[in-house]
């Protein structure tokens, strides 16, 4: 997820971000959920208290490595780059948790959004180490708020390599020369970049405008950046590059070795009298550069103000997601794919942790960030003390 920082990128940006600033948005899920319905069979605090889990990716055995930034003050204001590698079994607050400095020219603070791992992607990740992508502020840029970067290391952080990644305004590099900045002669650049989720040879994520002058942010779009070939690929949802678009989740389908990916996010294309977002799914061929259809869903199948998929896992049958809604609600969803590859109706499933004893005296926040397996994490703030915390969440499937 994004997070409503005074330096770090918000939600989203442009309308958008104004929007869910205010709603906020979140999650992702990973369990077979073919039965009847689910339940909750634990929450349980994780970490240290101020650590805010983004995301997860599977490890050797029953291991995950975690991203997210230790959080500062209270509020949301993660600063600190992390990494954990443990296994998800009961309360992991003892876990190492290695934080890191990236090595950038005016390097204020940073974020890490989503890991992948050697387990997934062993030709590219080396055994031992995790590939994390996230974002960070510099004061060596004017006007730029966040570049894009992406971490190959071992989770201790010793011996790493560090790259930044920032969208083209130009069209270089960029597949059919498309122009974040269309408008010859404007003072538009690429005010954030921000990777959200990586896997394969992939990083999906968003970006944002500054047009100059009086006019700051424009509306959100969304990225594909190719690692191997260096090259991206700017959304045009409904013909746009400002529809408001982003992308937050990825798998790869088939195994390491196949082109083939399905991506998560939300857009603004195709609005309902009473929606001003809903969530999609999309598949893209990353050797041909084909998009497959796009299907759009909104929490519970019902007209929703917003819904956004943060994540996405691919499980027997299909997929798990996560989303946040307007009205302030977590929902896990399962949604099954056929033989021809068209995804089915999502069957949603509450996320309980605003009941539990976590929130005994009450949350201001809660949300859904990432899942493995069955387990889901986020972040929730107790009214109590108004510092965040993650969560894990256990769902078991009722047959």
């Amino acid at each position: 997820m994004q997070f409503r920082r005074q330096s770090l990128a918000p939600p989203f940006m442009g309308v958008i971000g104004v929007i869910v600033a205010v709603l906020l948005v979140v999650p992702q899920m990973t369990s077979a959920l073919g039965g009847s319905g689910t339940r909750v069979t634990g929450v349980s605090s994780q970490l240290l208290t101020g650590d805010v889990v983004t995301g997860v990716r599977g490890e050797s055995g029953q291991k995950a490595v975690l991203t997210g930034g230790v959080n500062e003050g209270t509020g949301l204001n993660p600063v600190i780059p992390f990494l954990v590698e443990a296994p998800l079994t009961g309360r992991i607050a003892g876990a190492a948790v290695s934080t890191f400095t990236p090595p950038f020219s005016g390097y204020k603070e940073g974020l890490f959004y989503g890991p992948d791992t050697h387990a997934f992607n062993p030709s590219s990740i080396p055994s031992g180490e995790v590939r994390a992508v996230g974002s960070y502020e510099t004061s060596s840029k004017a006007g730029v708020l966040n570049q894009g970067m992406v971490y190959l290391g071992p989770v201790r952080g010793s011996g790493g390599t560090w790259s930044t990644i920032d969208v083209p305004a130009d069209g270089k590099n960029v597949v059919g020369h498309t122009k974040a900045c269309r408008v010859p002669g404007s003072n538009c650049f690429v005010m954030d970049t921000i990777p959200h989720s990586t896997m394969g040879d992939l990083v999906v994520g968003d970006y944002d405008l500054n047009l100059g002058g009086a006019h700051r942010a424009v509306s959100a779009n969304a990225f594909i950046y190719n690692m191997r070939t260096h090259r991206w690929t700017l959304l045009k949802l409904g013909g746009s590059t400002s529809s408001g678009t982003t992308l937050y989740g990825i798998w790869q389908n088939g195994g390491e070795r196949s082109p083939n990916y399905t991506l998560a996010g939300g857009t603004s294309v195709r609005q309902h009298p009473k929606v001003l977002q809903r969530a999609f799914l999309m598949n893209y061929n990353e050797r041909t550069g084909a998009f497959g259809a796009r299907r759009y869903f909104s929490y519970r199948n019902k007209p929703t103000l917003l819904t956004h998929f943060e994540g996405i896992t691919g499980v027997p049958g299909g997929f798990n997601v996560v989303a946040q809604t307007a009205n302030d609600q977590e929902g896990m969803g399962f949604i099954a794919v056929n033989r021809h590859g068209a995804f089915g109706p999502a069957r949603w499933f509450a996320v309980g942790v605003r009941t539990s004893s976590l929130c005994a005296g009450g949350c201001s926040f809660v949300t859904g960030n990432t899942v493995y397996r069955n387990q889901v994490m986020g972040i929730y703030i107790p009214n109590a003390t108004k510092i965040p915390s993650s969560y894990l969440e256990t769902f078991s499937a009722r047959t």
